[in-house]
């Protein structure tokens, strides 16, 4: 849950995170959504302005319910991440926000960020891990992250998720919004916090999925490049993630491995790893198209897994072998 009580009778049945407003009738998690996929035309037409949040889910609470609304406040007051971490794990207000707060320095971008330690504790086993281990980064309460993965852009998601249950798309950032996804992705992969991992997968999925012509061609003018980067920071195999490399700081993977996904089919059944299974769908289905494109082309050479992925959805896709005409050289 995240703003809205999920009991609440006005709570919204399309995202589950949010109720619905009673001044625009509209849900404002979805239309914030709505705003980021589509364009800004659709999105003045067809979901006008609210610059207010007009809602109370305390006329659908049971008694004795301890996950309601404080009295007087409305769920947008009372559940903008109050909680302060995941679903799984709930932990008061009071607990997080009297915790020591710890910094983060990202030396590719030379840029500091402050956080609530105990946030870092319920989120990411590697921030965990690493604050325990007794090194000098515990003692000092600094981080220093140094991987070409570790950006600003990914950190600052990440922080979104560890106050607030989410992380929306900021439109005065001129950035694909299907790299975002990605760039979260890996970043939640590389400090193993998965419920990110889940969420940014997520949305990526609602994007790729999306009807608005003008989506899809944001998403298909970024796909190779976000094939580039997500295909070298992820691995084929279950149970393995991103290569790390030459670090110094403990890899609390090593100790706390995902165990092998039992159902999923031994033989090559398509790629393994979720968001390579994304990007290889979206390319299959868009395929004759994304032939024309020279980038798409030189990242369908040069990388070998995506050709075997992108080959397995354009079989799957029809009722027999692959046709000639669909198969890339």
């Amino acid at each position: 849950m995240v703003r809205g009580y999920e009991r609440c009778s006005h709570f919204c049945q399309g995202c589950k995170q949010d109720c619905i407003c009673s001044a625009c009738h509209q849900c404002h998690t979805c239309r914030l959504r709505i705003i980021a996929v589509g364009t800004s035309q659709c999105w003045k037409e067809n979901l006008p302005v609210c610059k207010t949040y007009k809602h109370d889910c305390l006329a659908d609470t049971p008694k004795g319910d301890e996950t309601t609304p404080a009295a007087g406040k409305s769920c947008w007051e009372s559940f903008v991440r109050l909680r302060g971490t995941s679903p799984a794990r709930p932990m008061k207000f009071e607990k997080f926000s009297q915790s020591e707060i710890v910094s983060i320095h990202l030396a590719q971008e030379k840029r500091t960020y402050n956080i609530h330690k105990s946030l870092l504790f319920a989120e990411s086993l590697f921030f965990r891990e690493m604050l325990l281990s007794g090194m000098s980064e515990s003692k000092k309460g600094m981080v220093s992250l140094g991987l070409e993965v570790d950006t600003s852009l990914a950190f600052e998601k990440f922080m979104q998720w560890c106050y607030f249950g989410y992380y929306v798309y900021d439109t005065n950032e001129n950035i694909p919004l299907l790299s975002i996804d990605a760039a979260v992705y890996i970043f939640a992969e590389r400090i193993i916090c998965m419920d990110l991992k889940k969420f940014a997968l997520k949305q990526a999925q609602t994007l790729c999925n999306s009807r608005d012509k003008a989506a899809v061609r944001a998403n298909l003018s970024i796909l190779p490049d976000t094939i580039e980067f997500i295909y070298e920071n992820t691995s084929s195999s279950v149970g393995q993630g991103l290569d790390t490399g030459c670090s110094n700081q403990p890899d609390p993977k090593l100790l706390f491995r995902d165990k092998p996904e039992t159902t999923r089919a031994v033989e090559y059944g398509g790629p393994r790893e979720d968001f390579r299974r994304l990007l290889a769908s979206v390319s299959a289905r868009h395929l004759v198209q994304l032939r024309k494109e020279p980038s798409f082309m030189k990242v369908h050479r040069s990388l070998s897994d995506f050709a075997a992925d992108v080959l397995f959805f354009v079989e799957q896709s029809s009722d027999g072998p692959a046709k000639q005409s669909c198969i890339l050289s």
